[in-house]
């Protein structure tokens, strides 16, 4: 029977000690970018909140595409709070476990109404530049018309919003006063997004519920977009 000796059996123990000393350091960074702090910016904020985020729904395209994976600045808004045209991701109690990215519209005080897709904002309209229109086929093999614009807020912040049926219910809304403690979302997206149009199921967003920043894209389907810096433009 053969014995290792005692110095081979020293080294072996050193190299395991380091593998597992490798291996907690990383399951601890795996688990402080994807799960520790998650914590809002508010003791009734849901605790779901991230460092990393993975978007799996079309809602903010063109400036955030199904499939990307997004790095978020923790609490940004914990210290400040969201101006208009920015982007912020958002826990509700009403759909706990989930996370949304929106971009900030109304502000407390706002008056906000869509009409024709035209973005109304304290009773005068957002400027809107047309940028491109195509045709799309569904899976049914029915054609329809997209068209992207650029909106340019009243604090020159700027972004690109999709829009495939200007007569649709989400894009004809009724006006809305943004009370003290709220916020105004929408999706980019604007024919396929829940956000503060669709009541009772999503409305206005307590001021409590916004806590990260979307900043950077880290990976998605569109290569070209990683390292991607996101935001409303000035």
């Amino acid at each position: 029977m053969t014995q290792t000796p005692p110095a081979a059996y020293a080294r072996f123990r050193i190299r395991a000690l380091i593998g597992a000393i490798i291996f907690a350091i990383l399951a601890a960074a795996l688990g402080w970018l994807t799960v520790g702090d998650s914590s809002g910016c508010a003791a009734d904020a849901p605790a779901v909140f991230s460092r990393i985020y993975h978007i799996s729904s079309a809602t903010m395209e063109p400036a955030i595409e199904q499939g990307d994976w997004l790095w978020a600045e923790r609490r940004y808004y914990c210290t400040r709070d969201p101006e208009r045209g920015d982007l912020v991701v958002l826990a509700l109690a009403t759909h706990p476990g989930t996370v949304f990215v929106k971009r900030v519209i109304g502000l407390p005080g706002d008056r906000v109404r869509l009409k024709q897709a035209e973005l109304f904002l304290n009773g005068e309209p957002i400027r809107r530049d047309w940028m491109e229109s195509t045709i799309h086929t569904g899976e049914t093999g029915e054609a329809s018309q997209r068209s992207r614009f650029m909106e340019r807020l009243p604090n020159k912040a700027s972004y690109a919003v999709e829009v495939a049926d200007p007569d649709g219910p989400l894009e004809n809304t009724d006006e809305v006063t943004v009370p003290e403690g709220r916020y105004f979302v929408l999706g980019d997206n604007r024919d396929r997004s829940e956000d503060s149009r669709t009541v009772p199921e999503f409305g206005l967003i307590p001021r409590s519920a916004i806590a990260d920043r979307p900043w950077l894209v880290l990976w998605g389907v569109d290569k070209g977009r990683i390292g991607l810096s996101l935001g409303a433009s000035p």
